[in-house]
């Protein structure tokens, strides 16, 4: 090979590598673990100090806001099992910001972010399903409610 060619190589390889390295490490670093309530249960000691995403439902009554601060303390949990009145063990959240309008109590939500030592879930993202009402009839309800 001609000292050029070595040159082309060696520079072309350099590149290669340095953006194999830029594609790996961007997809470690968004990459995350999505767990439902029950889920990170059981894995808990697992998962504790990394970034997760956690899905649940609100529940019931336990939304406390502070306006002045836009912190936000609630708790999630999940159905099991098919059963109208089985939910898992609550967990405790904390977030600090904006809130969606669709975030209420029973709503379905997933969550961003670490668990503490102490079991809390601090998320730095919130983001809530819209509720079923939401969703399009199907034609037979439409046609029941305008014969109505």
């Amino acid at each position: 090979m001609t000292r050029k060619k070595v040159k082309f190589v060696a520079g072309f390889t350099v590149i290669v590598l340095c953006l194999l390295y830029l594609v790996v490490s961007g997809f470690q670093k968004s990459a995350m673990y999505y767990f439902t309530v029950t889920e990170l249960e059981a894995r808990q000691a697992e998962f504790v100090d990394r970034r997760i995403r956690l899905a649940g439902k609100v529940v019931p009554g336990s939304i406390q806001t502070d306006d002045r601060t836009l912190a936000v303390a609630f708790q999630i949990w999940e159905p099991i099992g098919g059963a109208p009145d089985a939910f898992s063990e609550p967990r405790a959240v904390r977030y600090k910001g904006i809130v969606p309008d669709t975030f209420r109590d029973e709503s379905d939500v997933v969550l961003e972010g670490k668990t503490g030592a102490d079991g809390v879930f601090h998320a730095e993202t919130l983001l809530a399903k819209c509720p079923s009402k939401y969703e399009g009839q199907s034609f037979e309800e439409m046609k029941k409610e305008y014969n109505k």
